[in-house]
């Protein structure tokens, strides 16, 4: 009983023992090494990898899609074997139709071409890294880092008015020129460009420089330029515009040959001017002053309205000046005038005897008829003034602000006036003195009327005559 148990362990022991020796063979096949080989550096790296491109992805290593995995990357990654990778090269391609890299693994120019599918004809030009290469070598010339093929052009150069038709194999514009014995100088104009690649049927265009004179910052230059503006002479000659600088002539004109250039410099300056504001006059009642009696309460003072002014200078010379900003630096002070509502009665001798009056005025004087009052004599209202009493003697018209309408007032040589009428252009300190047809008296100059009692309410009382005689 006790044999058969330990030939039982024994066997087992020995299961395990096989069991740890192939798990140990598997782990150290897995662990096999890898060697990468990109162009002259071999990589090793150790672990465990499915496919080819999850190696290469561990290793870092990033492949543009010209470049070659042998295995590829998709094939499973082999322990301990070696990927090789193939790298692309560049080449630089420049055709009539444009400039392109294009990148292969092909060892010779022709199979490049091959591959690109780029036709060389037996009379285009080739030139490998900047040698000439007969069409012969293509198949067996190595690949070169940059390629040009070209074909002779067919150009036309057009010089001022002279034009001619030429083919050339030449590949810029001034080495067709060269090519073609023209010659152009600095100043001259050539489009396009002098190092330009030819393309079929270009046309090339000479402008010849012209002599032109500029005369800036007190300066004057001869000078030579194609150009047919202002403003490229200035830049080619290397002066600059400044702000609001100008010339003249200006750009819009074309420039013929002899010209003169003139450069404006344009500066600008600010100035303040101040301008009096004028104060206003106020008048307050005062009833310690007698009647048409003035007294300055207070006196003014003009107030400041300042003014910027942008002055404009060409070439030092002011040309001009505008309002850039404007503001009241200073508010005027107003005039106070104190006018006199004291009333003072006084006693004048009429023909009726003496009479009490209340306030004395100098006046213009006129006098007039129920004729002269402008009205017909077949008018309704002829001869009826605007109290409604008839004019004649000892009816007056009075302005109505100067003097109370329907109030009595004394002339002297006149006598006793009512004011019913107030007269078309009777205005301001004026007085027109009525009469019958039969006892009118012309009267003309000046009197002084006197304002005869009862005083009116202060309401109706205006205490501020005009100054001014009509």
């Amino acid at each position: 009983m006790l044999s058969t148990k330990r030939r039982r362990l024994v066997i087992i022991l020995l299961a395990l023992l096989g069991l740890s020796s192939l798990a140990a063979a598997t782990y150290l096949f897995a662990q096999a090494p890898y060697t990468l080989y990109d162009g002259d550096t071999a990589v090793t790296l150790n672990g465990r990898y499915a496919t080819v491109g999850d190696l290469l992805d561990a290793a870092g290593v990033s492949l543009r899609p010209e470049d070659g995995v042998t295995p590829p990357r998709d094939a499973p990654a082999p322990p301990g074997g070696a990927i090789q990778i193939e790298r692309a090269r560049p080449v630089s391609v420049r055709t009539e139709e444009a400039a392109r890299t294009l990148w292969t693994r092909q060892p010779t120019l022709g199979a490049f071409l091959l591959e690109a599918g780029i036709r060389v004809q037996r009379a285009d030009q080739i030139f490998a890294d900047g040698r000439a290469l007969p069409f012969g070598a293509l198949d067996t010339a190595p690949l070169p880092a940059t390629l040009e093929i070209g074909r002779f052009h067919t150009i036309t150069i057009q010089d001022g008015d002279q034009r001619q038709v030429v083919r050339t194999a030449a590949q810029t514009v001034g080495a067709a020129l060269q090519e073609t014995g023209v010659t152009v100088y600095a100043a001259d104009g050539v489009t396009p460009p002098l190092g330009a690649w030819l393309t079929p049927n270009l046309t090339i265009e000479i402008k010849r420089s012209k002599p032109l004179t500029l005369v800036v910052d007190g300066r004057v230059i001869q000078t030579r330029s194609h150009h047919a503006n202002a403003l490229d002479v200035l830049a080619e000659a290397g002066v600059g515009l400044i702000g609001f600088d100008y010339t003249r002539p200006g750009p819009e004109t074309l420039l013929k040959p002899d010209d003169v250039i003139t450069v404006v410099r344009v500066t600008e300056d600010f100035v303040t001017v101040d301008q009096p504001i004028p104060f206003q006059t106020l008048h307050q009642a005062n009833a310690e002053l007698a009647l048409d009696t003035q007294a300055v309460v207070s006196y003014g003072t003009p107030g400041i309205q300042r003014q910027r002014l942008r002055v404009r200078y060409e070439n030092g010379v002011e040309v001009s000046r505008t309002v850039d900003g404007e503001w009241m630096a200073q508010a005027p002070v107003n005039q106070v005038i104190g006018y006199g509502t004291q009333i003072n009665l006084g006693v004048v001798d009429t023909p009726q005897g003496p009479r009490e009056y209340w306030r004395v005025v100098r006046m213009r004087v006129t006098s007039y008829t129920a004729a002269s009052s402008g009205r017909a004599p077949n008018d309704p209202r002829y001869g009826i003034t605007a109290s409604g009493r008839p004019a004649g003697t000892g009816v007056v018209a009075a302005d109505r602000a100067v003097v109370p309408f329907r109030s009595e007032v004394f002339v002297p040589g006149y006598g006793v006036g009512f004011v019913g009428d107030t007269g078309g252009g009777v205005r301001g300190r004026w007085i027109d003195l009525g009469y019958d047809e039969d006892e009118f008296v012309s009267w003309s100059g000046y009197v002084d009327v006197y304002y005869l009692t009862p005083v009116p309410p202060p309401d109706k009382i205006n205490y501020l005559l005009p100054q001014a005689l009509p």
